[in-house]
């Protein structure tokens, strides 16, 4: 339920205001990004992203790279500048193709769609970098969880992961009075599905203890931790890690 509303919400957001979704500037809704102006963001925010991991990881093999949660985009092209390779996933099918017809570089980027709470469809020990910013906080923590494994397992030995995370999530708010609905109207929302799915982006996080245990434990040692302002006011992480060489 938790990844298909997710998935549905996010299918509305494409549907609806995609560059915004994927961007929130409160001066750009209701589609008022300029592409040019829109893809320049990525630009500017991958380029950063890259003289931090260049300088602590100057070594690191510039092959391939996955964007995780691309949206329409705007990260995978400009990781394209960098790597000879790019993969873009998503589990919105309609920012899949937004993607596909925004990408400047068909011959090195490529876009998948992924509506599963894994990423069973890449192999093992496939990617030089693992990059997400701004998406894993519109994920549910348990998904969260499993999603930071799969980036474990799907970058190379010797590879890195590069995601941000907020540590801290806001009060939650309750929909429903103290009550729980009844069963009739838990089973109308999940079978009519109207009203009950709203396109808004939830804030989720995970605090930075549990991330670091995560990583350790399958088999990734954390570089840099630095605080990453992507999150509104709640406290937020960049991670850079870097996975294990086999001997």
């Amino acid at each position: 339920m938790r990844l298909w509303h997710t998935k549905t919400v996010w299918e509305k957001l494409a549907r609806e205001d995609p560059f915004w979704a994927v961007l929130t500037d409160p001066d750009k809704s209701n589609n008022r990004w300029k592409l040019d102006e829109f893809f320049e963001t990525g630009r500017k925010t991958v380029d950063d992203n890259m003289v931090t991991i260049k300088a602590a990881l100057p070594d690191l093999c510039l092959n391939t790279a996955l964007d995780f949660g691309c949206g329409v985009g705007r990260l995978s092209q400009a990781l394209g500048e960098h790597f000879h390779r790019v993969t873009g996933i998503d589990v919105a099918a309609p920012m899949i193709e937004l993607a596909e017809t925004h990408n400047r570089a068909p011959e090195k980027i490529a876009y998948r769609h992924n509506p599963a709470s894994d990423l069973r469809q890449l192999p093992d020990d496939s990617f030089d970098l693992v990059y997400s910013v701004i998406t894993l906080q519109h994920i549910p923590p348990s998904l969260i969880r499993g999603y930071l494994r799969e980036f474990c397992r799907v970058c190379r030995p010797g590879g890195a992961i590069f995601f941000q995370l907020p540590a801290t999530a806001p009060s939650k708010r309750w929909r429903f009075p103290w009550y729980l609905p009844t069963t009739w109207m838990r089973v109308k929302r999940f079978f009519l599905k109207t009203t009950a799915i709203q396109a808004e982006m939830s804030m989720n996080a995970l605090k930075k203890d549990e991330v670091l245990a995560i990583l350790a434990k399958n088999g990734v040692k954390t570089v840099q931790t630095s605080p990453y302002a992507a999150a509104g006011d709640l406290e937020s992480f960049s991670y850079l890690a870097q996975k294990g060489v086999r001997s």
